[in-house]
Protein backbone atom coordinates (compact mmCIF):
# COMPACT_ATOMS: atom_id res chain seq x y z
CA UNK A 1 0.00 0.00 0.00
CA UNK A 2 1.26 3.45 -0.89
CA UNK A 3 1.82 6.15 1.69
CA UNK A 4 -0.29 9.29 1.76
CA UNK A 5 2.58 11.36 0.32
CA UNK A 6 2.98 9.00 -2.64
CA UNK A 7 -0.75 9.06 -3.39
CA UNK A 8 -0.85 12.86 -2.92
CA UNK A 9 1.99 13.32 -5.46
CA UNK A 10 0.31 10.96 -7.89
CA UNK A 11 -2.99 12.87 -7.50
CA UNK A 12 -1.27 16.22 -8.22
CA UNK A 13 0.43 14.71 -11.29
CA UNK A 14 -2.91 13.26 -12.49
CA UNK A 15 -1.78 9.64 -12.29
CA UNK A 16 -4.67 8.33 -10.11
CA UNK A 17 -7.64 6.82 -11.92
CA UNK A 18 -10.92 5.09 -11.18
CA UNK A 19 -11.70 3.79 -7.69
CA UNK A 20 -8.30 4.82 -6.38
CA UNK A 21 -8.95 8.45 -7.47
CA UNK A 22 -12.44 8.48 -5.90
CA UNK A 23 -11.18 7.04 -2.59
CA UNK A 24 -8.31 9.51 -2.41
CA UNK A 25 -10.49 12.55 -3.22
CA UNK A 26 -12.89 11.45 -0.46
CA UNK A 27 -9.88 11.33 1.89
CA UNK A 28 -8.83 14.85 0.73
CA UNK A 29 -12.11 16.42 1.82
CA UNK A 30 -10.48 17.00 5.22
CA UNK A 31 -7.58 18.87 3.52
CA UNK A 32 -8.90 22.29 2.33
CA UNK A 33 -5.55 23.40 0.89
CA UNK A 34 -5.16 20.38 -1.41
CA UNK A 35 -6.96 21.93 -4.40
CA UNK A 36 -4.84 25.09 -4.12
CA UNK A 37 -1.65 22.99 -3.96
CA UNK A 38 -2.67 21.15 -7.12
CA UNK A 39 -3.41 24.40 -8.98
CA UNK A 40 -0.09 25.96 -7.92
CA UNK A 41 1.84 22.82 -8.88
CA UNK A 42 0.27 22.87 -12.38
CA UNK A 43 1.09 26.59 -12.76
CA UNK A 44 4.69 25.98 -11.71
CA UNK A 45 5.01 23.09 -14.15
CA UNK A 46 3.64 25.22 -17.01
CA UNK A 47 6.08 28.01 -16.11
CA UNK A 48 9.05 25.63 -16.04
CA UNK A 49 8.06 24.12 -19.39
CA UNK A 50 7.75 27.57 -20.94
CA UNK A 51 11.09 28.84 -19.60
CA UNK A 52 13.39 25.86 -19.72
CA UNK A 53 16.62 27.78 -19.03
CA UNK A 54 17.28 30.70 -16.72
CA UNK A 55 18.43 33.93 -18.36
CA UNK A 56 22.16 34.58 -18.08
CA UNK A 57 23.04 37.27 -15.59
CA UNK A 58 25.18 40.11 -16.88
CA UNK A 59 26.61 40.94 -13.45
CA UNK A 60 26.16 37.92 -11.21
CA UNK A 61 28.25 39.36 -8.36
CA UNK A 62 26.03 42.43 -8.12
CA UNK A 63 22.94 40.24 -8.10
CA UNK A 64 24.45 38.07 -5.34
CA UNK A 65 25.33 41.14 -3.28
CA UNK A 66 21.81 42.54 -3.59
CA UNK A 67 20.35 39.18 -2.66
CA UNK A 68 22.59 38.89 0.41
CA UNK A 69 21.71 42.42 1.51
CA UNK A 70 18.02 41.73 1.11
CA UNK A 71 18.28 38.50 3.11
CA UNK A 72 20.23 40.32 5.83
CA UNK A 73 17.61 43.08 5.95
CA UNK A 74 14.73 40.62 6.21
CA UNK A 75 16.41 38.38 8.77
CA UNK A 76 15.47 39.42 12.30
CA UNK A 77 18.50 40.52 14.31
CA UNK A 78 18.97 39.13 17.81
CA UNK A 79 17.92 41.59 20.46
CA UNK A 80 20.62 43.14 22.56
CA UNK A 81 20.49 42.55 26.24
CA UNK A 82 19.56 45.38 28.53
CA UNK A 83 23.02 45.49 30.17
CA UNK A 84 24.86 46.19 26.87
CA UNK A 85 22.54 49.06 25.96
CA UNK A 86 23.02 50.72 29.34
CA UNK A 87 26.82 50.75 29.30
CA UNK A 88 27.22 47.13 30.26
CA UNK A 89 29.09 44.53 28.34
CA UNK A 90 32.81 43.99 28.55
CA UNK A 91 33.78 47.50 29.71
CA UNK A 92 31.27 47.91 32.49
CA UNK A 93 31.95 50.30 35.36
CA UNK A 94 33.07 47.52 37.70
CA UNK A 95 35.52 46.15 35.13
CA UNK A 96 36.91 49.63 34.51
CA UNK A 97 37.46 50.06 38.25
CA UNK A 98 39.25 46.71 38.50
CA UNK A 99 41.38 47.51 35.45
CA UNK A 100 42.34 50.88 36.95
CA UNK A 101 43.24 49.32 40.29
CA UNK A 102 45.33 46.65 38.59
CA UNK A 103 47.10 49.31 36.52
CA UNK A 104 47.97 51.26 39.67
CA UNK A 105 49.36 48.15 41.34
CA UNK A 106 51.49 47.32 38.28
CA UNK A 107 52.73 50.93 38.08
CA UNK A 108 53.65 50.94 41.78
CA UNK A 109 55.53 47.66 41.56
CA UNK A 110 57.34 48.85 38.43
CA UNK A 111 58.34 52.10 40.14
CA UNK A 112 59.68 50.35 43.22
CA UNK A 113 61.65 47.76 41.26
CA UNK A 114 62.85 49.76 38.26
CA UNK A 115 63.49 53.31 39.49
CA UNK A 116 66.79 53.54 41.37
CA UNK A 117 66.77 55.18 44.76
CA UNK A 118 69.39 57.60 46.02
CA UNK A 119 72.67 55.95 46.89
CA UNK A 120 73.23 55.64 50.62
CA UNK A 121 75.41 58.42 51.91
CA UNK A 122 78.80 57.43 53.26
CA UNK A 123 79.73 59.45 56.25
CA UNK A 124 82.82 61.52 55.47
CA UNK A 125 85.30 62.06 58.21
CA UNK A 126 86.31 65.65 58.63
CA UNK A 127 89.71 66.40 57.21
CA UNK A 128 92.47 68.32 58.95
CA UNK A 129 93.19 70.03 55.67
CA UNK A 130 90.89 72.75 54.51
CA UNK A 131 91.04 74.80 51.36
CA UNK A 132 88.76 77.61 50.40
CA UNK A 133 88.71 79.40 47.07
CA UNK A 134 88.30 83.05 47.91
CA UNK A 135 88.59 84.51 44.42
CA UNK A 136 89.19 82.99 40.99
CA UNK A 137 89.96 85.18 38.03
CA UNK A 138 91.63 84.08 34.79
CA UNK A 139 93.95 86.35 32.88
CA UNK A 140 92.18 85.63 29.56
CA UNK A 141 88.66 87.24 29.36
CA UNK A 142 87.36 84.33 27.21
CA UNK A 143 87.91 81.91 30.11
CA UNK A 144 85.47 81.83 33.02
CA UNK A 145 86.17 80.29 36.42
CA UNK A 146 83.45 78.97 38.72
CA UNK A 147 83.76 77.30 42.10
CA UNK A 148 81.34 74.75 43.47
CA UNK A 149 81.47 73.55 47.08
CA UNK A 150 79.60 70.49 48.36
CA UNK A 151 79.51 70.55 52.15
CA UNK A 152 78.05 67.06 52.40
CA UNK A 153 81.11 65.54 50.70
CA UNK A 154 83.43 68.33 51.83
CA UNK A 155 84.49 68.87 48.23
CA UNK A 156 85.38 72.02 46.26
CA UNK A 157 85.55 72.00 42.46
CA UNK A 158 87.11 74.73 40.31
CA UNK A 159 85.37 74.75 36.93
CA UNK A 160 87.11 76.47 33.98
CA UNK A 161 85.18 77.17 30.77
CA UNK A 162 86.77 78.43 27.55
CA UNK A 163 90.12 76.63 27.69
CA UNK A 164 91.50 75.17 24.49
CA UNK A 165 91.27 71.42 24.18
CA UNK A 166 94.55 69.62 24.70
CA UNK A 167 94.81 65.88 23.97
CA UNK A 168 95.96 63.68 26.82
CA UNK A 169 99.06 62.58 24.83
CA UNK A 170 100.38 66.14 24.80
CA UNK A 171 99.65 66.61 28.46
CA UNK A 172 101.77 63.57 29.26
CA UNK A 173 104.72 65.05 27.30
CA UNK A 174 104.77 68.31 29.27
Amino acid sequence: MKTFEERYTAWIDGQLTGAELAAFEKELETQPHAALDRTEAHQLGDLLRTHRTAPTLINADFFSLQLQQRIAAETPQPRRTESRENGGGFWSISRLLWAGAASLVVAGISYVTLVPTAAPTIPVEPSNYFAQVVEAWPSDPSISATTVYNPQDNLTVLWLDGLDYMPSEQLALQ
